[in-house]
């Protein structure tokens, strides 16, 4: 092993409380735990598929505009998520310290999304007013986001201690943020975005507005829910946070949050995350625009393909069981960034030299499917893996400092995903004003040099990046026997 256990072990520490075990965690549990997980999903959707089309070419903001809104608004979160994080691993509450927050958070979040797709007719039709609403309301929107997701991530890692169990709720978790974001879509486009007098409803304002509410009433049912559900288990966490010993004063929280990059495994992930996410970022950012003017793929088609996304969720289960059982879960995160450098590539690549099928075929549409749902599976995969790890580093951290800083780490972990994403519209905006992208150009209008450059950028550059959390991932050095190891140390520890 890289770190010896004994030597890093905080000699200083002791605890009051037992290392409580959660007991039995039920089916209805786990759904209810990760019906939370629904406002990270709709966040996610909303972004990869309508905020920089609609900005961009329904209100006419321009890329650069558009990106560095969003850019900024990610600068805001490398301030915001580690306070918020540290904020909760030290909150002490009759109901502990990640329920309250969730409470807090729910309906302001949800106003969020509709201030985001109702701006005010003053902006519509200018550039710095448009910028300034877009800005304001994705800043609102990822600030009481953060109030969600990291305590909502952190209580994952303490409602038990059972190195197979934390990667069944992070399964449940991760599966029904996928579902139930990818049912948004499927659901959204037919219904909420349909053709009008011959108009196609992905460039009409009001649906977007009508989009926005809907998130926002799906965000409220299913937080509640998952504090609901929850509910039983704040003894469980009250007693583990009270295994936390903060560092004191204002200092104490950049201290802490600094402190978890001492652990190797820690900063390894974090480099994969910055990668992984560079790629998903920018593909996330031109995901409309790729299917809208690269495939040409029309709002029933993408509504069909929207549905892979469920294919996969839905194998996931299995899956994940198989493959927890059998294989380490650094050799599943493995798994999941070789199967990316597959099958980033191949469509694309086909396209680019003339071998893929024509536009508006049914034979590509089944190959847009089959990528897209391997793609997906793999991403859940992926977050399987790097979240249920995420869990036992708390654990070594917990050992090596003292410390009980689930929040921090998720909140460190959450930034560097959200800043590479952040990072993909403030590249793809300026990207797509310099290959000349007009708001005016229809699908099938587009000059063959912008869809050459669209699909250099989608195919073979991101397939170069991924190289980098191939070689991350080889060097992780987590297992189950490393995971008894320090279970038995920090157990040792009890007095």
């Amino acid at each position: 092993m890289n770190q010896n256990i004994n030597v890093q072990t905080h000699t200083s520490t002791s605890f009051t409380e037992p290392r409580s075990n959660s007991g039995h965690i039920s089916i209805t549990e786990k759904f209810f735990y990760g019906s939370g997980s629904m406002a990270l999903a709709l966040k996610n959707v909303s972004f990869n598929m309508f905020v920089l089309l609609f900005y961009m070419q329904v209100l006419g903001l321009s890329g650069t505009l558009t990106g560095l809104a969003i850019f900024v608004s990610v600068m805001w979160d490398a301030i915001s998520d580690p306070i918020i994080g540290s904020w909760s691993d030290r909150l002490r509450t009759r109901l502990g310290r990640r329920h309250p927050m969730l409470i807090v958070g729910t309906i302001p979040l949800g106003l969020s999304f509709v201030m985001i797709f109702s701006p005010i007719e003053a902006v519509q039709g200018t550039q710095w007013p448009l910028f300034t609403w877009l800005l304001v309301s994705v800043i609102l929107l990822r600030t009481f986001l953060t109030t969600i997701v990291i305590p909502h991530g952190a209580m994952g890692a303490e409602i038990t201690d059972d190195y197979a169990e934390r990667t069944s709720i992070v399964s449940y978790r991760t599966n029904i943020a996928w579902i139930a974001g990818m049912l948004l879509p499927v659901i959204a486009l037919p219904v909420l975005f349909p053709t009008t007098n011959g108009q196609d409803g992905r460039f009409i304002i009001d649906n977007y507005i009508v989009y926005g509410w809907v998130c926002c009433a799906i965000i409220i049912i299913f937080c509640f829910a998952c504090v609901g559900g929850t509910w039983r288990f704040i003894p469980r966490l009250i007693a583990v946070s009270k295994r936390h010993q903060p560092t004191l004063g204002a200092a104490g929280i950049i201290h802490d949050a600094i402190e978890t990059f001492g652990n190797i495994n820690f900063r390894r992930l974090i480099v994969l995350d910055l990668s992984v996410g560079a790629t998903f970022g920018i593909n996330a950012a031109l995901f409309m625009v790729t299917m809208t003017y690269f495939w040409e793929v029309s709002v029933s088609e993408l509504a069909i393909l929207s549905t892979g996304s469920l294919v996969a969720a839905g194998l996931i289960f299995p899956a994940t069981r198989y493959f927890s059982i059998r294989w380490e879960k650094q050799t599943i995160l493995k798994f999941a960034v070789v199967g990316f450098i597959i099958n980033t590539p191949w469509l694309i690549v086909a396209r680019l030299t003339e071998l893929a099928p024509e536009n508006g075929t049914t034979l590509l549409l089944v190959l847009l499917y089959l990528q897209g749902t391997v793609n997906t599976f793999l991403s859940i995969l992926r977050t399987i893996a790097h979240h249920s790890i995420l869990a036992d580093i708390a654990d070594e951290h917990e050992l090596r400092t003292g410390r009980r800083q689930e929040g921090v780490l998720f909140s460190v972990a959450a930034f560097a995903e959200k800043f590479v994403m952040g990072f993909g519209y403030i590249f793809v905006g300026p990207f797509l004003d310099i290959i000349g992208l007009e708001a005016s150009m229809a699908p099938g209008m587009v000059p063959e040099t912008i869809l050459l450059s669209i699909g250099i950028m989608i195919g073979p550059i991101m397939t170069l990046i991924l190289i980098i959390p191939w070689w991350m991932v080889s060097r992780l050095d987590v297992s189950r026997e490393r995971s008894k190891q320090v279970q038995a140390a920090l157990a040792s520890k009890q007095v």
